[in-house]
């Protein structure tokens, strides 16, 4: 582990990792089993906290190779599989908490919770989804051993995402809201506490709404973009921390996404006649555009129960801003004429007065006749 990492762990998650292990597991095992917390795992943590990792693993195999306290196994195990990750050796922390939620599920059903969330985070990082899935599945079972956030709002978001990213949608928009009929609760309820962070963090995943898998194609993308975007936005507000960072980076790059589909596409179907494939593209292109405004738009005006403006949140609504403008501009130049008939529903109709032009009458004879009239009289 680089000293870089090994500071930012001892910073970040070692008061974390000493609540676990001090906090979250003695006194409710000491109650149960009246004994102390290894003074061998105690260890463990002076080594982390001395920047000693590699000891760290070695002083907890030891523990495992000559312990009889075997109710302690999974907490030995959990911590090594902690370290793995931290680490970015994946595929052993993978191992090694399982090992914790086999041990622990016997004897502390709240290490046996905490292993398989840390577990749920590197199936996250390493993009097996369907390890993922079933995870999430069993953490949903163990709520009691979370903070109302993480059991009720952060667990089934991140689930709505697993399963839009496999394509089940019907799965995913009932996750996702409930986790969002959750949070809307607890932020009403003058008892809720959480830190920034974690709201940030529970309404990223809010936003995330799927994992990008790179398939989509437009209106995919832009449905799974809908339900979540003022949630990015939220979070961006919330806090000023690495989540919020996230949010507004993800939403910006979900927009991108989205207007490169626009610009890239080619109709099917046109290749012998250019005229017919130039008017079939940019029709096609005006009614993505025109879909792309109006999000954007919503996300200017919808309002949400948590309104702060800062630097990320200000970020977020200034580029929003740009792209609407951007739109308006690229549709001024699409090469469409006046007879250009919509047949989709736009919610937003100003990015229309770009192509909608009355039609100029038609002079036949020196005398002017209007395109209905023309229409309905076939000798003119």
């Amino acid at each position: 582990m680089s000293f870089k990492k090994v500071s930012k762990f001892v910073a970040v998650v070692m008061p974390v990792l000493l609540c676990i292990s001090c906090s979250m597991f003695f006194k409710k095992e000491e109650r149960k089993y009246n004994i102390d917390f290894p003074s061998e795992l105690q260890l463990v943590n002076k080594l982390i906290l001395e920047r000693k990792t590699d000891d760290a693993k070695n002083q907890i195999d030891d523990y495992l190779n000559r312990s009889e306290n075997i109710h302690w196994f999974g907490h030995a195990y959990f911590l090594k599989g902690f370290l793995y990750e931290m680490d970015e050796n994946y595929e052993a922390s993978i191992g090694e908490y399982r090992s914790a939620i086999q041990h622990s599920s016997k004897y502390n059903s709240r290490v046996e919770a905490k292993a398989l969330y840390n577990l749920s985070y590197v199936y996250e990082r390493v993009g097996n989804m369907e390890k993922l899935t079933t995870t999430l599945l069993d953490i949903m079972k163990r709520r009691e051993f979370f903070d109302v956030l993480t059991g009720q709002v952060e667990t089934p978001a991140r689930l709505a995402a697993t399963y839009a990213y496999m394509g089940k949608m019907k799965e995913s928009y009932i996750f996702h809201r409930e986790a969002s009929e959750n949070f809307n609760q607890m932020v009403r309820h003058k008892s809720f506490k959480a830190s920034k962070s974690e709201i940030s963090k529970s309404l990223y995943y809010l936003g995330l709404a799927v994992y990008n898998n790179g398939k989509d194609d437009f209106n995919s993308l832009m449905e799974k973009i809908k339900p979540g975007q003022k949630y990015f936005l939220a979070s961006a507000e919330a806090s000023k921390s690495e989540w919020a960072k996230k949010s507004t980076n993800q939403l910006l790059a979900n927009y991108s996404n989205a207007w490169k589909l626009v610009e890239s596409f080619e109709p099917k179907g046109y290749e012998n006649d250019p005229l017919a494939h130039k008017k079939q593209k940019h029709s096609a292109q005006l009614e993505m555009a025109s879909d792309m405004y109006d999000l954007l738009h919503k996300l200017k005006v919808e309002e949400f129960p948590m309104m702060n403006v800062n630097k990320q949140s200000k970020a977020i609504l200034n580029k929003v801003d740009k792209w609407i403008r951007k739109i308006e501009k690229f549709a001024l130049h699409l090469d469409l004429g006046p007879e250009q008939i919509r047949n989709k529903k736009v919610k937003q109709r100003k990015l229309m007065r770009y192509i909608e032009k009355p039609k100029e009458p038609v002079r036949i004879n020196k005398e002017t006749v209007s395109p209905k009239t023309q229409m309905e009289d076939p000798n003119l």
